[in-house]
C-alpha cells in the first residue's frame, strides 16, 4: 500500500519542523518550500500526525518506507530502512523496555502543559 502527503509552508510564515520518527529526520519550513512525503508499506495509511507549537511529528507505521520529493522534483528515502530497523517500532528490530513512541515524545517532543496549568511549576 502507498499514499501521500503534502506538506507546503507560504514564503514569510512562521518557521516550524516536520519531524519524521523514530527516525528524528527533519525539515524546517518555510525554508523549503514544500514536500511530498510517500509512505509505503502494509499499513502505510496508518500514520499520525502530532501537533507542535513549532513543529508537525508524523510517526510512520512499523515496516513502513517514509520517501522525501522535494521541489527540485529529488525523491530520497528518508525512514524506514530494512536493513536499519527500528528499535521497538520494526519487526526486525531489538526490543525496547518502553514503546519507541513514548521514549522519543518525552525526549524530544514534550507535550505543552495543559491550559489552566501554572507552567512556572
Amino acid at each position: 500500500m502507498e499514499f501521500s502527503l503534502s506538506v507546503s509552508a507560504l514564503p514569510g510564515s512562521d518557521p516550524f519542523a516536520l519531524w519524521i520518527e523514530p527516525e528524528g529526520m527533519y525539515y524546517e519550513f518555510p525554508a523549503a518550500a514544500k514536500v511530498v512525503l510517500t509512505f509505503r508499506g502494509a499499513d502505510a495509511m496508518t500514520a499520525e500526525l502530532s501537533h507542535r507549537p513549532d513543529a508537525i511529528v508524523v510517526w510512520r507505521p512499523a515496516d513502513t518506507e517514509v520517501w522525501a520529493t522535494g521541489d527540485d522534483g529529488d525523491c530520497y528515502q528518508i525512514a524506514g530502512w530494512a536493513d536499519n530497523p527500528a528499535p521497538g517500532l520494526d519487526t526486525a528490530g531489538a526490543p525496547t523496555s518502553l514503546p519507541a513512541r513514548e521514549l522519543i515524545e518525552s525526549i524530544f517532543h514534550p507535550r505543552p502543559p495543559e491550559s489552566g496549568q501554572d507552567a512556572g511549576k
